[in-house]
């Protein structure tokens, strides 16, 4: 990952008016950014422009730009803890610090940042420079945001005796450099004086902070204005003396009234029992004025409209906040209590409940008073339910028991059992302001005994969008929420560890389901014999599949029994394509054995299925096509929207041959098994799919390009559209399909690699070790090959990879990889990027950490896939039996912004500022389309080859 730096500082004003947010500037950046890019920079700074300012990136090692999580658990990165700071910059929360959940004795001991892109949810870590001397890595400290850079105040660190010593300064952290400083070093009175900061806020360039002095004459809660131009104190009042302790008042809060801080503000504390007394909470008002400068403490109420009930307590208080919601002064609070339901014990069910107050404040200096109007509830859904429904009472923070039905409440997702982790702490939930759109909470949370017998803390972040620009009002991540939909999380699992058993080729898909972007799974159901060592087709069980939401944490699965016919094959080729408003799963070939054992092929035959099924929809269909030349097994498809399909290379049965299998009763061979000999194509076709009443044909097949003009034959390879946007600039001007990889090998069962039955070196022939990029022209029916800037840089000879384009990018991910240095067929765990948006296009290569490998050699098929999400900024990948989520490989791509500036952007909208539009994209300015029809131009020049 890589971050951004300021330039010349005298400039700072002029940039600030036309750069975007920091939170668009750092997060989720390449771990490769272009040259070019840097040079851009270097020049601008060098030289006078009119704006005056730049930009430019600074490589940071960061684990996060390539870690691969299991789809269930995409905070697998993140740890557990409690009593950390957080803060949001536009659309990006941060987490740093606090001790470990799972080991409540021990503080989370590195200074990286845990970061959440609250557009995506998606989830980084962001290494920070760690200064010893300055004690960066700290717990019970506060996190605030001041001129885009983020405020450590106070907390607590361990020496090296593992002692707990407070620490009372603030630090300023640089996100751009990632390194801290020093703000501002207090001092104790009388040198003894534990100092204890309990809350702290920004209010224009003011650092408000309330914080306890453990005075021996009796402790004392104070309140603080810094000023942070001047770094000097400019009030500092008594709240109270002898009646506050950390633990009996462990939540505090502070609302800055006013946004220059010169305006009287509010203070609020509170025990963890949330019972409804007035001696359960204080709150003050710091006027500045009058001798103390303090008004307090203020009588205050509680109301709802809801219909009050006998008993209840508030819960147990797990966090309180006081905040700016839409400009509108809120009280949030977060307990763990209990409601209950139609079908729940007396008793009822415990929940996490979230309540949102109005805070009023009214009448005259000596009779001040605030007032709390309950405004929306939230609850979270209890372990295994879908709904709220049957809800009857609830015990609320400040109200107590009150009537509430399901229409009454915002269902939260099940994030598991959020409670204290002790009677001494308190802070295992920390809420955050998200400004001008509501807040999110951090915490952690146990899952149900019923989906994690070894139960232990594990992360979780709701996000709560109060702002009314999104349908969705409440999104969360957390492996936990999967504990929820345990059977579908079942079932996921199950789909995606059969297709790598069968050898299907299946592989991992994009579909879409009532608008939203969905991963497709395909398998079909097979059963080993007692020995474990066969797979056997159970001919009476359906075709599975699963559909599965990352982004609402659930899938679905489903299944096609009326497969009449379907032989459930090996080594089919895949894809899907959208037809009529229908997502259709579209699958070629394949092999597999009949009753007698003879290996049978499905040349020329398509099988199309409506994903989901439909009631109005023939659920699957198959079609044989006459005339088909193309192999049967792992062959590649590629789908384009319309209906079109194109089908290239394969293995097929060329003869039949005696094999020497077994020995008779006299010990002489036996030749009566004949064993099929397979031999590689290279012919290219296209069929057209169309529709009519719900069911599904195919046209007739067209023949594309004439052998010995393209690339050679082979299997395993990746055939991938590019569309005509991309390829416009090559002369294509219909688009074109992309070749890459795949192998000459006359093996169609891939599990013989790993036996040895097949060795190495007959793979590894030239097709085999071919790195080039093939482009076929859809226009003019020919074929060239692409040259990207770095070839040394391409991926190694693969096979039974999977491709797809994306955002000006193609991504290949999995499979194998073949070597002749050693020589060696092992598993790839890597990403590849072939970028777009470069001068020539680049290879990039993105490792993913973290995927289960099977060692050298690769046993077993890889069963790979690759699917791009860019709605949570992630990729699902397949590898062998499990489904993961790899960060989004960004794009780099020019963005205007006014007639004398612009902007450099990543694909997700992140932002570079650009001071000289010339300087940004005077190569782009100056297309020009080169005579040839199949190279680049002026812009590209010679980056093709015919």
């Amino acid at each position: 990952m890589s971050v951004l730096q300021r330039g010349k500082s005298s400039q700072d004003t002029a940039c600030r008016a036309m750069m975007p947010t920091l939170a668009d500037t750092w997060a989720g950046f390449p771990a490769a950014v272009p040259f070019a890019m840097l040079l851009w920079c270097l020049v601008l700074l060098a030289g006078p422009t009119a704006a005056g300012c730049c930009m430019y990136a600074r490589q940071v090692d960061a684990k996060s730009s390539k870690y691969a999580c299991e789809f269930s658990n995409r905070l697998c990165q993140w740890q557990a803890r409690y009593a950390f700071g957080a803060a949001v910059i536009g659309d990006m929360a941060f987490f740093h610090g606090g001790i470990l959940s799972n080991d409540p004795t021990t503080p989370v001991n590195n200074t990286a940042f845990e970061v959440l892109d609250l557009r995506t949810m998606a989830p980084y870590v962001m290494e920070v420079e760690e200064n010893r001397t300055l004690a960066t890595t700290r717990y019970r400290h506060h996190l605030v945001v001041w001129r885009g850079k983020i405020l450590a105040v106070g907390g607590q660190q361990d020496d090296a005796s593992g002692a707990s010593q407070h620490v009372i300064n603030v630090l300023e952290l640089d996100i751009n450099r990632r390194r801290w400083q020093l703000l501002k070093q207090f001092t104790q009175p009388g040198g003894a004086v534990a100092i204890i900061f309990d809350a702290a806020v920004v209010a224009g360039g003011q650092l408000l902070v309330v914080f306890q002095s453990l005075d021996p004459a009796g402790p004392q809660r104070m309140f603080l204005s810094l000023d942070l131009n001047s770094k000097e104190v400019e009030h500092n009042y008594n709240l109270g003396r002898g009646t506050v302790q950390v633990l009996d008042w462990p939540h505090v809060g502070i609302l800055a009234r006013g946004k220059d801080g010169n305006h009287s503000h509010l203070v609020v504390q509170s025990k963890r029992s949330s019972t409804g007394d007035k001696q359960a909470m204080f709150w003050f008002e710091v006027t500045g004025k009058g001798v103390s400068g303090v008004e307090g403490p203020l009588r205050w109420t509680a109301a709802t409209t809801h219909k009050q009930l006998p008993g209840g307590k508030g819960g147990m208080l797990l966090w309180l906040s006081p905040m700016r919601i839409i400009g509108q002064p809120t009280l949030v609070a977060v307990s763990s209590t209990a409601a209950r339901f139609s079908w729940s014990k007396p008793q009822g069910e415990k929940v996490l409940l979230v309540a949102v107050f109005a805070i009023m404040v009214s009448g005259p200096p000596d009779q001040r008073a605030v007032h709390l109007a309950l405004t929306s509830l939230m609850m979270m859904l209890p372990f295994g339910r879908a709904h709220l429904k049957g809800l009857q009472s609830a015990d609320v923070p400040l109200l107590r028991n009150i009537e509430l039905d399901a229409a009454d409440v915002t269902a939260l997702p099940y994030v598991g059992d959020v409670d204290l982790l002790s009677e001494l702490h308190s802070s295992n939930v920390l809420m955050q302001e998200w400004p001008e759109k509501g807040f999110i909470i951090r915490g952690s949370g146990l899952a149900d005994y019923r989906c994690q017998r070894l139960r232990h803390w594990q992360p979780f972040v709701i996000q709560v969008d109060l702002s009314g620009k999104h349908d969705s009002s409440v999104r969360c991540v957390s492996s936990n929420t999967w504990c929820a939909t345990y059977s579908s999380m079942l079932t996921a699992s199950k789909v995606v560890k059969d297709s790598a058993a069968l050898e299907s080729g299946a592989g991992l898909h994009l579909v879409e389901d009532n608008g939203k972007r969905i991963v497709l799974a395909i398998s079909g159901q097979r059963r080993t014999n007692p020995g474990g060592q066969l797979v056997i087709l159970d001919e009476t069980a359906p075709l599975l599949g699963a559909m599965i939401d990352i982004a609402d944490n659930s899938a679905t699965d489903f299944e096609v029994s009326d497969v009449k016919g379907y032989t459930f094959p090996l080594a089919v080729a895949t894809c899907t394509l959208k037809v009529a408003g229908y997502w259709l799963y579209v699958e070629y070939g394949g092999w597999h054995y009949d009753d007698q054992g003879t290996t049978k092929t499905n040349t020329g035959l398509f099988t199309i299925m409506t994903v989901p099924p439909q009631h109005n929809r023939q659920a699957m269909q198959q079609q044989q096509l006459p005339g088909v030349m193309s192999g049967a097994a792992w062959s590649a498809l590629a789908c384009a929207s319309g209906g079109t399909i194109y089908l290239h290379g394969g293995l097929d049965i060329a003869r039949f041959e005696p094999q020497e299998s077994d020995y008779d009763l006299d010990g002489k061979p036996d030749w009566s098994f004949l064993a099929p000999v397979w031999g590689a194509t290279d012919q290219l076709y296209y069929v057209k799919v169309s529709e009519s009443d719900g069911s599904y044909g195919l046209g007739s097949l067209q023949h594309l390009s004439k052998i010995g003009m393209g690339p050679a034959a082979r299997s395993g390879h990746s055939l991938t559209l590019l569309p005509a946007s991309i390829t416009l600039e090559m002369g294509m001007a219909e688009g074109a399909l992309l070749l890459y990889g795949g192998s000459n090998t006359t093996e169609p069962q891939v599990s013989q690699f790993a036996t040895n039955t097949i060795k190495p070196k007959e793979m590894l022939a030239d097709v085999a070790l071919d790195t080039r990029v093939w482009l076929y022209d859809l226009a003019r029916d020919t074929w060239a090959v692409m040259k990207p800037s770095n070839p040394a840089d391409a991926p190694p000879g693969l096979m039974h990879h999977r491709a797809t384009f994306h955002d000006k990018q193609l991504i290949i991910f999995g499979g194998y990889k073949l070597s002749h240095k050693p020589l060696s067929i092992m598993a790839s765990p890597d990403m590849y990027i072939l970028d777009f948006t470069e001068q020539i296009p680049r290879w990039r290569k993105a490792p993913t950490d973290n995927l289960e490998q099977p060692g050298t050699p690769a046993l077993g098929y890889p069963n790979s896939g690759v699917v791009p999400l860019p709605h949570v900024a992630a990729v699902a990948l397949m590898s062998r039996s499990k489904l993961y989520l790899a960060p989004m490989p960004q794009t780099w791509r020019f963005l205007q912004t006014t007639s004398s500036s612009g902007a450099c952007s990543t694909s997700s909208g992140q932002q570079v500022a650009r001071s000289n539009l010339r300087a940004c994209s005077s190569r782009r300015l100056q297309r020009k389309r080169h005579k040839h029809p199949h190279c680049w131009g002026n812009r590209r020049a010679s980056a093709c080859n015919p």
